[in-house]
């Protein structure tokens, strides 16, 4: 297990996690989803109440929730959680408030959706790292740090022609410091179990692929940070591979040692 691995442990069980991480998977305001009936008299209480935690807690405890938010599974996740991240519950909050008990109700009996990944969003929050994001050609002249503007299959077009690699799908980031070139993914895994297991299995294939000149990072953020007995943190502990939370990104691209 590398630094990058155990900072972004204690970074996912350190409180205000998911307060942070909103900031880079900002979450659309789309009201929609379930809760089961046995636990409607408490929930109306909560709800009357305005006891936000209390409300979230119980409808938590629910198969599918009322409104759709990609933190609810890390939430399920972490008890503590619901505690630690003020704003998160806050918003979370504000938008079933919003909704009125007679329609968080309605909207609690309809089937769970399966959640998107986020790649659109955190490529909107590369700006704020503060780095020159370029077009290809003024990317091929900077010096420094640098960050290739672009599609995922942009990006993927550029690391195959001009890099070498040999990609299966499109990428969420390329930069270079100087001379070297780091191609990376990026993945808010949000509930456990499913096709979300397996993007840590897939974040270290791609890690693993040798093609290219470019080294190559996977950013994860989510559920799979937090200590478990069991599953894929236990695979975590193991892994000596550049995965880590998106939340490290700028402090990892300063790390970088370049050689001349």
């Amino acid at each position: 297990m590398n630094k990058w691995i155990k900072k972004s442990i204690k970074i996912a069980n350190a409180p205000g996690y998911l307060d942070k991480l909103s900031e880079i998977y900002v979450m659309n305001v789309n009201p929609e989803r379930p809760l089961e009936e046995d636990l409607e008299h408490r929930i109306y209480e909560a709800f009357k109440k305005r006891d936000t935690i209390e409300l979230i807690r119980l409808l938590l405890q629910a198969e599918v929730f009322p409104v759709k938010d990609s933190y609810l599974g890390f939430l399920r996740a972490k008890e503590d959680a619901i505690k630690e991240n003020p704003m998160t519950i806050k918003r979370i909050g504000e938008r079933l408030y919003n909704l009125g008990l007679e329609k968080l109700l309605q909207e609690a009996m309809r089937p769970k959706e399966t959640n998107r990944q986020l790649g659109g969003a955190f490529r909107q929050w590369l700006p704020s790292l503060g780095y020159p994001i370029l077009e290809a050609d003024e990317f091929n002249m900077a010096r420094g740090i640098a960050i290739l503007k672009g599609s995922d299959r942009a990006l993927k077009v550029y690391a195959t022609e001009k890099l070498g690699c040999k990609l299966d799908k499109g990428i969420d980031i390329l930069f270079k410091k100087d001379n070297v070139y780091i191609i990376g993914e990026a993945k808010f895994l949000t509930t456990p179990g499913g096709e979300q297991d397996r993007g840590f299995d897939d974040a270290s294939s791609f890690i693993k692929g040798k093609s290219g000149k470019a080294k190559r990072i996977a950013l994860l953020d989510g559920y799979i940070w937090l200590k478990s007995s069991k599953g894929i943190y236990n695979k975590i502990l193991k892994s000596n591979l550049d995965i880590f939370s998106a939340l490290l990104l700028k402090e990892f691209i300063e790390d970088l040692q370049v050689v001349l």
